[in-house]
């Protein structure tokens, strides 16, 4: 089974449409819908995406009411979240070795031990991963 890290910026895409197509996304969708691939991500994705659509909200991108579907809506993806402790010590190495913040590092850490494809719009997070191997 093909394994997918999903980031914030990448499980946001799925839903808002708001940037340039993420080569591969609809493909890695596709095959989890099909129950051929999975999506993985640490914990702190919720709290990423979460504050992503209250800046949304704030900024008058979003109405209350569209934050509040499109939250219930990004829930229902089959989406497993790993512990945050489990890859931190990883993600504080790959920060320091590629000046990543520490969230970037922490989605690659989990992309690296699990063998998973990094899925994200964040154009220097992929260029990362793609030198690495996990894009």
């Amino acid at each position: 089974m093909k394994l997918y890290i999903l980031d914030a910026s990448a499980w946001l895409r799925l839903f808002l449409q708001d940037g340039p197509a993420l080569p591969g996304l609809d493909a890695a969708a596709a095959a989890v819908q099909r129950g051929d691939a999975s999506f993985l991500a640490p914990e702190l994705i919720l709290v990423e995406a979460a504050h992503a659509l209250q800046r949304k909200r704030r900024a008058r991108l979003l109405k209350d009411q569209e934050v509040r579907e499109l939250w219930v809506d990004m829930r229902r993806t089959p989406l497993e979240l790993l512990a945050v402790s489990d890859h931190i010590d990883a993600a504080m190495e790959l920060s320091g070795k590629h000046e990543l913040s520490a969230y970037d590092a922490l989605y690659l850490a989990v992309a690296m031990r699990t063998g998973a494809t990094l899925l994200t719009a964040d154009g220097e997070l992929h260029k990362v991963a793609a030198r690495l191997g996990a894009a």
